[in-house]
């Protein structure tokens, strides 16, 4: 059995939630800024919702009293894994993610930004940004952008 080498070599790229319609409420790329990057990112997670709605549906007839959001790996292009996690309430998070992580680290992150959806949404007094875009506060870009910094440095 070999040793664990702590580094999985791993980044998050791109981050989405998406909300019961399939609109987006939040979509943020992590790459160096090149447009063609960011537009091929989000491509990449607007193709995953296909794959999620299949998940969940197959998932609910094979698995009815399951309560696990995790959705696990969805697919890969390039070399980039994207990640899925749909609520009850059929809010979607998207994770796009280059190199191989763990799938318990990708299954927690995916939990905790659930999590600040949760608090965010939840809470009558937050500022927005954008009437169209509930989640665009600066309260929830920082602390998605906290947690992207968090994985990607991790060791």
């Amino acid at each position: 059995v070999g040793m664990p080498t702590g580094r999985d070599d791993s980044n998050i790229r791109a981050v989405a939630v998406v909300g019961k319609k399939n609109e987006p409420l939040y979509l943020q790329t992590f790459t160096d800024g090149k447009e063609d990057d960011q537009l091929a990112l989000q491509y990449h997670m607007h193709t995953s919702l296909d794959i999620i709605e299949e998940k969940v549906a197959g998932g609910r007839k094979a698995y009815p009293g399951s309560r696990d959001m995790y959705l696990g790996q969805l697919f890969t292009v390039e070399n980039f894994a994207l990640y899925g996690y749909a609520t009850n309430t059929k809010i979607k998070f998207i994770l796009l993610v280059e190199g191989t992580p763990s799938s318990p680290s990708v299954k927690s992150w995916l939990r905790e930004l659930h999590e600040l959806y949760m608090g965010v949404s939840a809470n009558p007094f937050v500022e927005l940004l954008d009437q169209k875009n509930g989640l665009d506060t600066s309260t929830f870009r920082k602390e998605v952008r906290a947690k992207v910094v968090a994985f990607n440095r991790r060791s």
